[in-house]
């Protein structure tokens, strides 16, 4: 007999190009960067959502107990603690030393700035192209839209959509890496 596979729900600020979203995503056993990479699922299911516009954020238009989301039109997720990633986010690095790189971030709408954690040298080209996940973490983040004063969220951790990003800058000297490490 096979047992079901367990929900759980982790609670999230998603933001479209559009929208701010507030609720609980329902999440399987790899975790939320595991859903947001799954090439068999194109949406994302949250619980208990209100949906404002992004100009205004403060003002919910709707609330609804049950929300589908198209996930390609998700630019960033915010998330309250690090763990709601799942094993595939914390364990990122594996048996490679990762090495903080404070970077700015701008998106169509958004500006972020914060930390990516890159094993070695930082490579833009690997950022967009490696793995399979479609979205890069920055740690301990702020996402702010110029254009909507009222958006500012401060995050431990923030996923980028990689399709929505325009430019990253590496806003201070880069680590020292040790030679041979």
């Amino acid at each position: 007999m096979v047992s079901p596979i367990a929900n759980r729900l982790i609670p999230a600020e998603i933001l479209t190009s559009s929208h701010y979203i507030f609720g609980q995503i329902k999440v399987i056993q790899s975790g939320l960067v595991g859903m947001l990479s799954d090439t068999t699922n194109s949406y994302l299911e949250i619980n208990d959502a209100s949906i404002a516009p992004i100009h205004k954020p403060s003002s919910v238009m709707n609330y609804t107990t049950q929300l589908y989301l198209v996930r390609s039109e998700v630019a960033a997720v915010c998330l309250s603690k690090r763990e709601y990633m799942g094993l595939q986010g914390v364990m990122k690095g594996g048996f490679q030393r990762l090495f903080p790189y404070p970077v700015q971030i701008s998106t169509r709408t958004y500006d972020i700035s914060g930390i990516i954690e890159w094993s070695g040298r930082f490579e833009f080209s690997a950022l967009l192209t490696e793995g399979t996940s479609h979205f890069i973490i920055i740690s301990d983040a702020t996402l702010t839209a110029p254009l909507f004063s009222e958006v500012k969220i401060e995050s431990p951790v923030i996923l980028i959509n990689r399709s929505f990003l325009e430019t990253l800058i590496v806003t201070k000297k880069s680590p020292t890496i040790p030679v041979g490490g």
